[in-house]
């Protein structure tokens, strides 16, 4: 495993970190893991030196971050945590009043005294800016109360860094960066050139990167959002996203060095359903994707899909 700072937050971070939206999930998925299998997939990611776990209250019906406080007992002064603000199993809620207590509920679920990252979790776009809303002054009430270390956005698009960067003391970003969603590449790299450490999500795009679908899959699950044309569409890119990849690599290990190939990228979380998944995504971290390859992505997305964005 290799390692990267968050940015100027003092933390530090394992290039592959552990999605934890997937423990004891048997809801969006019948082959998610129990809790015995969520607990042993924590204990094998700590054994291939991940410090990094990102978690949500909302995730897998709140039971996420209770397994991830249980599974790093023994083990927190050596990992670095994430978890959110604003989704919740019984709705959202991303009201001002309501951030001081979904920190408090954290901290209890993950049977912690400190958070190191807290990020608003997608939320309607004007709450990235800090000049029209007092969530900011709130974080930064609880930054120097020693509840949160850093703080920051889970967002999908450039402008949303942008706007709070401009705005807003945030030092922490969660963003949807992939080799068939490219948007936020630039605006990723000026976080990074601001001091703000970024976490890639759905680096994998749900699985299309991992080589799980074909044109012909069909969905019943979480996935199941996507039309006919989309899976089509989603098809075709991926078979060009393979043809560009060298030759002994995965497609996730290929899919995942890219995105560590950003300046502005501290770690990754690619979703883990398994132990097997898991052994898979710890070895995108052995060396870089050359960068001909990078190249040759990048001109694929900007030829391809600049400018008719996949949808969620």
């Amino acid at each position: 495993m290799r390692y990267r700072v968050f940015g100027d937050t003092g933390l530090t971070v394992s290039e592959i970190g552990l999605g934890a939206w997937q423990l004891g999930n048997v809801t969006d998925w019948a082959d998610g893991p129990d809790e015995a299998e969520s607990l042993a997939i924590v204990g094998a990611a700590l054994d291939a030196g991940i410090t990094f776990f990102d978690t949500a209250p909302n995730y897998s019906g709140g039971h996420s971050e209770r397994l991830l406080g249980q599974a790093l007992r023994g083990h927190r002064d050596g990992v670095v945590i994430c978890t959110k603000f604003g989704h919740y199993p019984g709705g959202r809620d991303f009201s001002a009043r309501a951030l001081r207590g979904s920190v408090e509920r954290s901290l209890k679920q993950l049977q912690t005294d400190h958070l190191d990252i807290v990020v608003i979790h997608s939320p309607p776009h004007e709450l990235f800016d800090g000049r029209v809303t007092a969530h900011y002054e709130i974080f930064e009430s609880l930054k120097q109360e020693g509840l949160i270390r850093a703080y920051g956005g889970s967002v999908d698009w450039p402008s949303d860094i942008e706007t709070m960067l401009a705005t807003t003391g945030a030092k922490a970003f969660e963003t949807w960066l992939s080799a068939l969603h490219q948007e936020p590449w630039e605006a990723t790299e000026q976080a990074g050139s601001a001091g703000a450490g970024t976490v890639v999500k759905v680096a994998l795009e749900s699985g299309w990167l991992a080589g799980r679908y074909t044109g012909e899959s069909v969905f019943t699950d979480i996935r199941s959002r996507w039309s006919p044309e989309e899976v089509r569409r989603r098809a075709e890119l991926t078979a060009d996203f393979r043809a560009l990849i060298p030759q002994g690599l995965t497609p996730a290990q290929a899919a995942l060095r890219f995105v560590l190939a950003n300046s502005g990228v501290s770690t990754v979380i690619p979703g883990t359903k398994s132990l097997a998944q898991l052994a898979d995504n710890v070895a995108a971290a052995d060396a870089d994707l050359p960068a001909e390859t990078v190249a040759a992505l990048r001109k694929l997305f900007a030829e391809k899909i600049a400018g008719d964005p996949l949808g969620w």
